[in-house]
């Protein structure tokens, strides 16, 4: 567990960009996954605001967010300080996001300890979560770069695994071996049966002058554009690289350290994922829908009553301007659709 002083130094960093492909059509440009309420009655956003206000006050709470989506997230979140908001003059995916956001917090506190959570994740068990973050932190207090692994119940093929040292303990740091991409079903399988292997649940902990040291000796240009914004040089923000902070940082730095993190994690990645955490937790129904004959099927939107009749497997997803209908287990070919959307100029709809 991390101590009195770690405690005191640590800031949290929300991820907040995103562009709203996997989940049309409910969400949009303006509007995505991190805004809408997929499990439960609040936003992704919201609900992951008030988990970290167990681990930090809103002080040293930060936020970064592309600029097309400043003015959503201060509406979603009115306790977050106007100074604390770090925003974007472009998407340029994780690594110079974390990047800026890393050195906006180090011009605050220098050397401080910083926890980095993606916004558009479901946590379901918040004390679980406040302990593994706690001990991470603890681990990068001595330096390391700590990402949170969680342990896989299926040969899933969507996520990428983590390669520990040793078969894991819970909230204790091992040493990562390397970053695994999204395998095939029979490397998957081989993975979850060897018990050293983790999906990588894309949060991390870190020193933040660590963080920018490896950030400068792997990607020495993005560091300069991070430099630049901060000494208010936007234009050079072109300049940063649009890589992952895992291509860009995780999988070349030295001491690599990984948290178990057993607290009902989901990326929610599709609407095939968000179907099953509805299932799980009984939500289905929200809207009142009746499924008849349909009991693999799962429907999302309230603007309407949706009857389906022997209809087993699919995802309905209505919305005021746009119907999607799928059968479980391909919604991922959302993305199909709105590419399509944009070769025919359809942009009322994206």
């Amino acid at each position: 567990m991390a101590t009195r002083q770690t405690r005191a130094r640590f800031h949290v960093i929300l991820l907040a960009g995103g562009s709203g492909t996997r989940f049309w059509p409910m969400s949009r440009k303006n509007r995505p996954k991190q805004f809408l309420a997929l499990v439960g009655t609040e936003a992704l956003l919201v609900s992951t605001w008030k988990r970290v206000r167990g681990l930090a006050p809103p002080r040293r709470i930060w936020v970064v967010a592309p600029e097309f989506l400043a003015d959503g997230v201060r509406r979603m979140l009115p306790g977050l300080s106007e100074r604390n908001l770090i925003v974007e003059p472009s998407p340029r995916d994780t690594g110079p996001a974390i990047g800026l956001a890393c050195a906006r917090v180090d011009a605050r506190d220098p050397g401080a300890i910083v926890g980095v959570f993606p916004t558009d994740h479901v946590v379901q068990k918040t004390e679980a979560f406040k302990k593994s973050v706690l001990a991470a932190a603890e681990t990068a207090s001595k330096g390391a770069l700590v990402c949170f692994g969680v342990r896989p119940d299926r040969p899933a093929t969507g996520f990428g695994y983590l390669k520990c040292a040793r078969t894991p303990r819970p909230n204790a740091a091992v040493r990562v071996q390397r970053f695994v991409e999204k395998p095939d079903e029979v490397t998957a399988r081989r993975y979850v049966r060897s018990g050293k292997y983790m999906w990588n649940a894309g949060m991390f902990v870190w020193k933040t002058d660590r963080f920018l040291e490896e950030l400068g000796r792997s990607s020495p240009v993005t560091l300069r554009a991070v430099r630049a914004v901060l000494a208010g040089r936007k234009e050079e923000w072109k300049r940063a690289k649009k890589i992952s902070v895992d291509y860009a940082v995780m999988e070349k730095a030295s001491d690599v350290r990984m948290v178990p993190l057993e607290a009902g994690w989901d990326d929610v990645g599709s609407w095939d994922a968000a179907a099953r955490l509805c299932e799980r937790s009984r939500k289905k129904q929200k809207g009142g829908h009746l499924l008849v004959g349909s009991d693999k099927s799962v429907v999302f939107g309230e603007q309407r009553l949706v009857a389906l009749v022997d209809l087993p497997g699919i995802v309905v997803v209505d919305t005021p301007d746009a119907l999607l209908i799928a059968p479980r287990g391909r919604s991922e070919r959302v993305r199909e659709v709105v590419q399509a959307l944009h070769r025919s100029g359809r942009k009322e709809l994206l």
